[in-house]
């Protein structure tokens, strides 16, 4: 009966789907689409959504519910039952089954940087380099990941983008409770393609304020929180400092490279009546960096974020919650590169950008009864960007056998602008004491884009025992082109269609007496029409990329991910605590009738952390990984002749992500130490970085040997991260 009834729900959306056709069939040329699925689509959503409600809104009615076998386990509230495949949590205990980690394991975990973004990217399915907290997830940019700090969207959310955002915003130790969904997502998130990653700051619990100083090698925080009015408000501000050129000192670039960053955040919450609370909350990021190498021009460059926002959240008898949020984001960027190549090829740059966005956002739940809750959410949108964009580039170049030198011109001024609208309707029933279903729809409109489309989804979630669930999930997501994302620096001057894919995820979860978390789970994510997108597959983190001669553009028309993650974790408190994943996956994509590795495909990865407290003050960790190496494009060169017996060397790429590096692996350690001091508490860490110092390479760097009338090709690798210790201090008082 169970089967049937899944497949009751799951077959109208499966029969829509099924028309989108498999990974290879090529899509149509470049157009304004205005639909997540073709008109053929559409009409076969709207029909089976016409046959599916009837059916739906009877069943909270229906009489002899499906009954499943008697569990012993406690019930579940129904807006607490976990419909998502495909989803970790952070938490302050490891009781629940979706946390793969606790709170402390951020704190006492190996770490670089005591970044919160570098923390999580040891989950199954998410992939990311030495240099960049920018994690991957499934083979898709961090750019399609949703970001949510406290209800609010988090637009870019690193310092140091000249590096591809070598540091996140968020301060890691304020963070309270994390979830991270990889796919399969519910209709209340909307314009992303592959995942959310939501993060709530920490709730003050403590009679008295609290202050934490903290000192490490890569930067100075501060931190204060507290109660007012009685406990009925509380307040918590944070600020970092960050000082890399310390770690570039040592490695002798002190002279070459000056990067610096800070950032600030502030909230007040006041429960303005019971069950309801009002917090207003700010947050400011900003970054300079200056690079000065010989021969080559000067970089100078800086990057600021501002968020301002006010949120509610209410519940009036268990029966209806509900949330808002008004906000107000600015972001900036400014690059100017200018000076010699070679002491005689010119480059003039400037780069000026804005970003401006006022968001309302209000979801709504409410329980019709212990079998039926129905969600649904608004959320509105105006946008405004700007682009000031000059450029004058000189380069060497043959015409008509002669090496001439050749000039390359930009003057770019845009100012778009536009609205959005999103809304969902999320209805959720339990059948039986065993099932849970969710069939969902969502509806997205970008008027600077013309994109608008109906997104139908499916979530649901079977209990098939004592600490055992199989959760499965199907959804079409759409992702339009943001007003900041314009590639100017490329020649592109408009936007293009929206991005869609379609999800299918499978789960299954189950938890020993012994505290042990298994999960298995199956996924596969299609991407039809995705956006063209420039790259440069050799010189990855060039602080001048549209400039290089690797500079390519990708037009593909699928793209496919696909894969299976195991994992088995056991988080404790005190004692010895273990984790361990494998994830199996293909990431690729079709251009040009060739189908290719995404750039960070990863085949196979490992990765295991153990963790052993002997008491309240000591905490041993290590942590060690191992990947398939990435892919990678290969170099020759040829010499051209020219009409004066000279010869000129030039440089020809091979085929985009055609060769494979070395496999990736590292091992971490830290230890972590707690003194009782008569005014508060101080934990102080030592951490070494990559403790074996295993050469691991992120590319290659390419040279020309010349011999006679003929060029061979040298190759140097390009390190990622050595071996490198650190310690840090904290004062909590």
């Amino acid at each position: 009966m169970l089967i049937w009834l899944v497949g009751f729900y799951l077959c109208p959306f499966v029969a829509g789907a099924s028309r989108m056709g498999n990974h290879h069939q090529t899509s149509s040329s470049r157009h304004r689409a205005c639909a997540v699925v073709s008109d053929r689509q559409s009409t076969a959503v709207v029909r089976s959504w016409r046959l599916l409600l009837p059916a739906l809104l009877l069943l909270p009615a229906l009489p002899g519910q499906v009954r499943a076998p008697v569990t012993g386990e406690p019930p579940v509230r129904l807006a607490e039952v976990v419909v998502t495949p495909s989803r970790f949590g952070v938490r302050e205990s490891p009781a629940a089954l979706a946390a793969t980690l606790t709170s402390g394991d951020l704190e006492t975990l190996p770490q670089l940087g005591e970044d919160l973004y570098r923390t999580i990217a040891r989950l199954p399915g998410v992939t990311a380099d030495d240099f960049t907290a920018s994690f991957w997830v499934r083979g898709a940019p961090n750019d399609k990941v949703l970001a949510r700090l406290d209800g609010v969207e988090l637009l870019e959310p690193f310092h140091l983008k000249d590096v591809d955002g070598a540091l996140s915003i968020v301060d890691l130790q304020s963070v309270g409770q994390l979830d991270l969904i990889t796919g399969g997502f519910t209709a209340d998130f909307g314009d992303r393609l592959a995942g959310v990653l939501t993060m709530e700051t920490a709730s003050h619990t403590g009679s008295a304020a609290r202050s934490e100083i903290g000192l490490s090698l890569t930067g100075v925080r501060a931190a204060n929180q507290g109660n007012f009015a009685g406990t009925r408000g509380q307040w918590l501000i944070t600020a970092r400092r960050g000082y890399p050129d310390l770690a570039l000192r040592a490695e002798g670039r002190a002279n070459e490279v000056f990067p610096r960053y800070w950032d600030a955040s502030a909230k007040i919450e006041y429960e303005v009546a019971p069950g309801h609370t009002l917090s207003v909350h700010a947050l400011h990021a900003d970054d300079t960096m200056r690079v000065h190498e010989n021969n080559h021009p000067t970089l100078t460059s800086r990057y600021g974020s501002d968020y301002a926002w006010a949120r509610w959240r209410g519940a009036w008898q268990d029966r209806l919650t509900g949330e808002a949020v008004l906000s107000y984001s600015a972001l900036g960027w400014e690059r100017k590169g200018d000076g010699l190549f070679d002491q005689r090829l010119k480059l003039n740059l400037l780069d000026q950008r804005s970003l401006e966005v006022v968001t309302l956002r209000q979801d709504w739940a409410l329980t019709l009864n212990e079998h039926a809750l129905l969600r649904a959410g608004l959320d509105l949108r105006t946008s405004s960007a700007r682009y000031d964009y000059s450029l004058l580039r000189e380069d060497n170049a043959v015409s008509n056998g002669a090496q001439v030198m050749a000039t390359r011109t930009a003057t770019v001024h845009l100012q778009p602008a536009g609205d959005t609208v999103g809304a969902f309707l999320a209805p959720r029933w339990r059948i039986g004491a065993a099932l849970t279903v969710e069939p969902s729809l969502r509806f997205d409109r970008h008027t600077a884009t013309g994109d608008k489309a109906m997104s139908p989804r499916f979530n649901a979630s079977l209990r098939l025992g004592p600490g055992t669930s199989l959760r499965a999930a199907w959804g079409i997501y759409l992702q339009s082109q943001g007003l900041h994302q314009i590639a100017v620096q490329d020649g592109d001057l408009g936007f293009d269609p929206a991005e869609h894919a379609e999800h299918r995820v499978l789960g299954l979860e189950h938890r020993l007496p012994s505290g042990v978390a298994l999960r298995a789970e199956l996924y596969e994510r299609r991407t039809t029409q995705p956006r063209p997108y420039w790259d440069n597959p050799i010189l990855i983190y060039s602080i001048f990329p549209e400039i290089q001669s690797d500079r390519l553009r990708f037009a593909p028309t699928n793209n496919r991910a696909r894969g299976l993650e195991l994992l088995a974790a056991r988080h404790v408190a005190r004692g010895f605590g273990w984790s361990a994943s494998y994830a199996l996956a293909v990431a690729d994509q079709l251009v040009a009738s060739r189908t290719i590795p995404v750039p960070r495909d990863q085949r196979h990865t490992l990765y295991a952390d153990a963790s052993y407290a002997p008491n309240a003050k000591w905490r041993f960790s290590a942590a060690w990984q191992y990947h398939t190496g990435w892919p990678a494009t290969d170099v020759s060169y040829t010499l051209i002749p020219l009409n004066n017996n000279r010869r000129l060397l030039q440089r020809v790429i091979g085929p985009a992500y055609a060769e494979q590096l070395p496999a990736y692996h590292r091992l971490d350690l830290r230890a972590t130490r707690r003194w009782a001091l008569r005014h508060g508490e101080l934990r102080g860490f030592a951490d070494v970085f990559n403790a074996y110092d295993h050469q691991n390479i992120l590319g290659y760097d390419y040279s020309a040997v010349v011999q006679g009338a003929a060029a061979t090709t040298a190759r140097k690798p390009k390190d990622l991260l050595p071996i490198l210790p650190s310690i840090g201090l904290e004062w909590q008082f």
